[in-house]
């Protein structure tokens, strides 16, 4: 005989119908933990002065009018994500990666996310504040790369070195080794890039995809607030300046382009 449900019916029912649907929202979620389900990501950086490739050997000009040259550029990168359409984050890498300007192969990565429609990436800038109290470390984060301050037990975040006729530092040198973990001059930076023309792009086991991110040096001096050479030619340790250059460099970053294979 049909009729309405008793109420233990309609309770066991309903918790029934919320598994089925929770595991169906699992199982068509971009956020799948099944490896077989992920595709390939590379991440390529290019570094640019403006418009013109970063060549150690070529001067430039900033937007104070001071012309440099650049000898070293560096940075720490993790927690790199993809951000899918519906506004969810996938992880891609929770590693350390220092990319730098000196060794190309260190500006490709190649890395993977589960299958799914994206149009953003994102990433922190730095070193976070626990891995900055933990002492010398291995990996990218090895000592020996030149990223660690032994004086104040803390991590370089960003690293950029050269020459201006501008510089009154020792043989006109500049040098900017921006670190800092603790307010008010926290240094570490997460920024978050959308793609190009608002574009959406498939990762998938069938096409990897690389996205070519150009970091612009040149926004060292002016992208948030104006840094000139010739009244700041050294930082060396945390605080108001280190978190000026930390505030620029944070913006320059953009997706030139997202190749699909």
């Amino acid at each position: 005989m049909n009729g309405p449900l008793s109420y233990p019916s309609r309770f066991l029912y309903t918790a029934c119908l919320a598994l089925l649907l929770s595991s169906c929202s699992k199982e068509n979620s971009i956020e799948s933990e099944d490896p077989a389900d992920r595709g390939e990501v590379k991440i390529d950086f290019q570094h640019v002065v403006k418009n013109a490739p970063l060549n150690f050997s070529d001067e430039y000009l900033n937007d104070w009018g001071e012309n440099y040259t650049v000898s070293t550029f560096k940075y720490y990168i993790h927690d790199i994500q993809l951000i899918g359409k519906d506004g969810n984050a996938v992880s891609l890498s929770s590693d350390y990666f220092l990319v730098d300007e000196d060794l190309p192969e260190s500006k490709q990565l190649e890395l993977s996310a589960p299958e799914g429609l994206y149009d953003a990436i994102a990433y922190t800038i730095g070193v976070d504040s626990a891995r900055n109290v933990s002492g010398a470390q291995t990996g990218a984060l090895d000592p020996t790369l030149g990223m660690f301050w032994t004086w104040n037990s803390g991590y370089v975040m960003a690293k950029l070195e050269g020459r201006s006729p501008f510089s009154s530092g020792l043989n006109q040198e500049f040098t900017y080794h921006v670190g800092g973990f603790k307010s008010p001059y926290i240094t570490i930076k997460r920024v978050m890039l959308p793609a190009p023309d608002a574009q959406i792009f498939l990762v998938s086991k069938e096409n990897p995809i690389t996205i070519n991110i150009q970091a612009d040096v040149n926004a060292w001096f002016s992208y948030h607030t104006p840094v000139k050479i010739a009244e700041n030619p050294a930082a060396h340790s945390p605080g108001e300046l280190a978190k000026k250059l930390a505030d620029n460099y944070e913006g320059m970053f953009s997706i030139r382009k997202i190749d699909i294979e």
